[in-house]
């Protein structure tokens, strides 16, 4: 009878083939980092030029990061109770969500949740920018009808270049993640 070889050995996880997902604690990390910037920032909102745009910024890094965390936990979490069944050959290991995830899955999860930085970067921007032509909703919610002021173009294309985009794989995270808790 050929015995199973050790291919990689895990700090807390024994020895095993078995490789478990490092998406969760990573997504976990992104998330409080991003609450914790939010934080932060929130003492900056009132020296911007717009506060009103500096404000959404603070609220928004506080709503992307605990989205981001929750994602983390969700992922780390074992919703099907597939610990109950524990083979012989992994004593003690929890079985997560992430594990059940392809390497496509798992990168555009990462990415969709890694790239809301660059978005929340923008955001704080433009607290000092305030682009007028590429979040118009965004400008007249901030109070800036009208006035001379008007963002530079590129200004405009970092806004619109780091949300439109960066949308997309964002939005394909919760899919993929209910398709796996069915």
């Amino acid at each position: 009878m050929a015995s199973k070889v050790p291919t990689t050995q895990l700090p807390g996880l024994g020895l095993g083939s078995y490789r478990r997902s490092t998406l969760p604690l990573s997504l976990i990390r992104h998330g409080g980092s991003l609450v914790g910037c939010g934080m932060l920032f929130g003492f900056l909102v009132p020296l911007v030029p717009y506060p009103r745009l500096g404000l959404t910024a603070h609220i928004q890094f506080g709503v992307q990061g605990c989205m981001v965390l929750v994602t983390g936990l969700v992922l780390q979490s074992d919703p099907l109770g597939t610990n109950r069944e524990q083979d012989a050959e992994t004593p003690g290991r929890r079985a997560q969500l992430a594990d059940r995830l392809s390497w496509w899955q798992e990168q555009v999860i990462y990415w969709g949740c890694a790239t809301i930085w660059a978005t929340m970067i923008a955001e704080v921007g433009n607290a000092w920018w305030g682009t007028k032509w590429t979040l118009p909703i965004a400008h007249q919610a901030a109070g800036l009808l009208g006035g001379s002021h008007e963002a530079a173009r590129w200004m405009e294309f970092v806004v619109a270049a780091t949300h439109f985009p960066l949308a997309f794989p964002l939005a394909s995270v919760w899919p993929i993640i209910l398709s796996k808790l069915w």
